[in-house]
Formats: structure tokens, C-alpha cells, sequence
């Protein structure tokens, strides 16, 4: 006789409810994962924002610098814009990963990925191009 207790389901059956449900708490891992850089980003964008404009309205600002502290100000809002922006696509990238999960299928998301890592890329060049030229 064995030692294990008695289940009701095949052991096939348990072991795949078992790895769906592993792979249900690696898609909310990923989810919290992008939380935590939204609510990065739009911590240091609204940081940026406000201590430039800080700066400007307490004439701590170098005569030569409000304008830069301005688009520095800008650009802190840009970032507050991207968090908000990746906070939709995390929560709606979550809601269709576990949907086909649920469906038991693997629908890897390339295009959105690219997208947005090609989106960051651009950002992040226009950024050094203003950093360096102003």
C-alpha cells in the first residue's frame, strides 16, 4: 500500500493545475514588476517637475538655466505620462497573458514589446540630444 494519501484527480491532472497555477503567480510577479517601475517613474518624474519649478519661482535658478529647468519641468511630466502609460499596457498585457493561460496557450506579445522598448529608445535619444545640445 502506499503512504500518500488518496486524491480525487489523476496525478496528471494535479501536476497541471499545479504548473498553471506556478505560471499564474509568474504572470503577477511580472505585473507587481512593472508596478514597481511605474510607480518609479512617476515618482521621479513629478520629483523633477517640481524641484525645477522650485527653482524657477524661488530665484535660485541661474539666469542661463530657467529655460533649461523649464524643459527639465517638462520632461518631469513626460515621465509621470510614461509611468501612467506603462501602468495601462502592464494591466492590460496581465489580463491577456492570463486569459491564455487559462485557455492553456502561449501567445508570446513581440509586437507591444518592441514597441515600446523602440518608444523608450527614441525617448531616451531625443533626451541625450537635448542634454547634450543645450
Amino acid at each position: 500500500m502506499s503512504d500518500m494519501p488518496p486524491t480525487d484527480k489523476p496525478q496528471s491532472s494535479l501536476a497541471n493545475d499545479l504548473a498553471r497555477g506556478r505560471t499564474h503567480l509568474g504572470n503577477e510577479r511580472t505585473h507587481l514588476a512593472y508596478l514597481r517601475t511605474t510607480v518609479s517613474l512617476i515618482g521621479f518624474g513629478i520629483t523633477i517637475n517640481r524641484f525645477s519649478t522650485y527653482l524657477i519661482q524661488n530665484d535660485q535658478a541661474p539666469q542661463k538655466g530657467r529655460l533649461l529647468l523649464h524643459d527639465a519641468g517638462n520632461a518631469g511630466f513626460g515621465m509621470v505620462l510614461l509611468g501612467l502609460a506603462l501602468l495601462v499596457w502592464s494591466l492590460v498585457r496581465y489580463r491577456l497573458v492570463t486569459a491564455d493561460i487559462e485557455r492553456g496557450v502561449i501567445n508570446p506579445r513581440h509586437r507591444a514589446t518592441t514597441v515600446f522598448t523602440i518608444g523608450l529608445l527614441l525617448l531616451g535619444g531625443l533626451t541625450a540630444v537635448w542634454l547634450f545640445t543645450s
